[in-house]
């Protein structure tokens, strides 16, 4: 269940130091209310109980500490928390030190080790069967050490004590002594024995300040029968744990195990104030350190816009001490204490506005039962979660058993004719994948064979390599085409050479008039440009040919250069003219550069 941290203001009266420097009063209360201002402000306060300069310390403790005795002995975490400015009667008023012995007026701790045991001798009385057993520890926290103060042993005091974590998110200390007490007057020996190690210094402030955290804590552990749970109000009962009896005369059994924290808190200081010098001012500064990471902790859990954020409870141990006690499982009482002069009014204010903000902190609280001993735990957890189950599914059963209307009927067939759709286009996907795949393998394959044989261990490159040998094979194709077309127009030049040259009319072969012959330059046809160019670079070479020869490279490229002017004047026309050949029968000419390289490569062989 969700509790919220509870909290008390005290306030304590002036002291004959306050009275004499005609100090006055700073709070005001409002009759019959849990609430104060601020004299001389527009501030003011409301918290869950409220205790003047006037109320003793039996008022103090039957108004808020009472309940949570009880609530401890039901098997719940209970932390009493005190928080103020030094000076302000937090000890005094929770009863941590060593002056507890023959005080009329008891505090707090000590009333709650009475209260405890009296009510455990009293649920013995109700049942015969139950079992207890109670211990106690100090632990200090003096500059961010931790001292056990009731090991006798200097050295493990300091040296073996450690916080962490358990498997259920609490936090244990190991390490730290635990010893067992009898009654409540053994409990307060162990507690005055504790206290007497206290770190306890003088300053301006206070004449027995306390310059640590202490914590005292109370370990019960119960065995008793088992009974409903105590349900607060306003929560439900959640499924019990049943256990089995070992026989059908015994009622099962339960164990607890329940802490109650006493936290004494160092009180805030201005090192001007207190004039603190050497180790009394590195004291203050760790107090103060350990107050404010606990301030933010505070904070960060009592804003709501930051309760799901992170909680700073590792910045100090002072915190990581007391996460149980604020966001944890613990029913928590902050006792805010305060100093009514208005000497103190600025502190105050600090801790009021602290105590306030704690009010928002909201604590998750079970009792703590105990399975590490218990034979049947096991069994006990399961069949709790089995209950557990078969309710959840009863609950859904019962949702889902009404008649179904049409509106769900008609979302029910849309929502089938879309989850059909949705599978045909899955199908054709898967198909059209699968054909890709097929390919791709296909390919992958072929190239991993070529590879093999070729030893080509390039195959991204094999797509431009195949490329490049499908246009040379087909040049050469072209090339070899253009060959045989020469080739066919040589031999049908070879086989009518009179054919080329007139008769006379008498019969006779006297030569006529000549036509104008294809295999010569035209005569009407005037060379080019280019021509002219050609032919005097070509005498130029030949006058120049004295002391040296060109490379047989310009040569070879003057001659390809010579015979493509003389095919690209060759009248195809009129040789086909006199060979009695029409000329669509003629194959197309080849181009040009395969010409000039068939040329070329002939007249280097001839």
């Amino acid at each position: 269940m969700n509790t919220a941290v509870k909290v008390a203001l005290r306030v304590r009266p002036l002291t004959l130091q306050e009275q004499i420097s005609n100090c006055s009063e700073c709070i005001s209360y409002v009759p019959n209310e849990p609430q104060i201002g601020i004299v001389g402000s527009d501030k003011s306060f409301t918290f869950d109980y409220v205790f003047d300069e006037e109320c003793n310390q039996r008022h103090v403790y039957e108004e808020c500490a009472k309940e949570l005795v009880e609530r401890f002995i039901e098997g719940f975490n209970v932390t009493i928390l005190a928080y103020g400015q030094t000076g302000s009667g937090k000890t005094y008023s929770m009863g941590t030190g060593h002056q507890y012995q023959g005080n009329p007026d008891p505090a707090i701790v000590p009333r709650a080790a009475h209260a405890i045991f009296q009510l455990l001798d009293a649920q013995m009385e109700k049942d015969p069967s139950m079992e207890y057993q109670v211990y106690v520890s100090f632990l200090e926290l003096y500059n961010e050490e931790l001292i056990d103060l009731l090991q006798t042993q200097p050295r493990v005091r300091k040296d073996t004590i450690q916080v962490r974590e358990d498997g259920f998110g609490g936090i244990s200390w190991q390490g730290v002594k635990e010893q067992q007490v009898a009654s409540a007057q053994e409990l307060l020996d162990w507690l005055e024995k504790g206290s007497l190690g206290r770190t306890t210094a003088a300053t301006d402030m206070n004449q027995t300040s306390s310059r640590s955290h202490a914590i005292f804590s109370v370990i019960l552990k119960q065995q008793r029968a088992e009974e409903s749970d105590p349900v607060p109000e306003g929560e439900e009962e959640e499924a019990p744990v049943v256990v089995t009896p070992k026989t059908p005369h015994e009622k099962p059994l339960k164990k607890l195990a329940s802490k109650f924290h006493f936290v004494d808190l160092a009180g805030s200081e201005r090192l001007k104030r207190t004039r603190a010098v050497g180790d009394r001012a590195k004291e203050g500064i760790s107090i103060n350190s350990g107050l404010l990471a606990l301030g933010n902790v505070i904070s960060a859990l009592g804003d709501e816009s930051r309760r799901s954020s992170h909680v700073p409870y590792r910045d100090s141990k002072l915190t990581r001490l007391l996460q149980d006690s604020l966001g944890g499982n613990s029913a928590t009482l902050m006792l805010a204490c305060v100093s009514g002069a208005d000497a103190d009014v600025s502190e105050t204010i600090s801790t009021l506005v602290y105590a306030n903000r704690a009010r928002n902190i909201r604590n998750r609280v079970v009792i703590n039962q105990d399975f590490r001993d218990s034979t049947n735990s096991e069994i006990a957890q399961l069949r709790a979660e089995i209950n557990r189950l078969k309710m959840e599914n009863s609950s859904f059963r019962a949702m889902g058993s009404g008649p179904a209307t049409e509106l769900d009927q008609r979302r029910a067939a849309e929502e089938m004719r879309s989850l059909r759709g949705e599978v045909t286009r899955l199908r054709e996907r898967l198909r059209e994948s699968s054909s890709e795949l097929c390919d791709v393998l296909a390919e992958r394959d072929t190239l991993l064979v070529e590879r093999e044989v070729t030893g080509d261990a390039d195959i991204e490159a094999h797509p431009i390599m195949m490329t490049y040998h499908h246009t040379v094979m087909q040049l050469k194709d072209r090339l070899i085409a253009a060959e045989d077309q020469a080739l066919e127009l040589q031999t049908l030049l070879s086989q009518k050479p009179s054919s080329v040259f007139g008769r006379r009319p008498n019969g006779q072969g006297a030569p006529r008039q000549k036509a104008p012959s294809p295999f010569r330059r035209r005569a009407v046809e005037p060379l080019s440009d280019d021509d002219h160019d050609a032919d005097g670079e070509h005498e130029d070479q030949k006058h120049h040919r004295k002391d040296s020869s060109p490379p047989r490279g310009r040569t070879s490229k003057r001659k390809s250069r010579q015979s493509s002017r003389a095919v690209s004047r060759f009248d195809f026309g009129a040789a086909a003219a006199a060979l009695g050949v029409e000329p669509a029968k003629l194959p197309t000419s080849p181009p040009m550069p395969q010409v000039d390289q068939l040329l070329s490569s002939g007249g280097a062989s001839s």
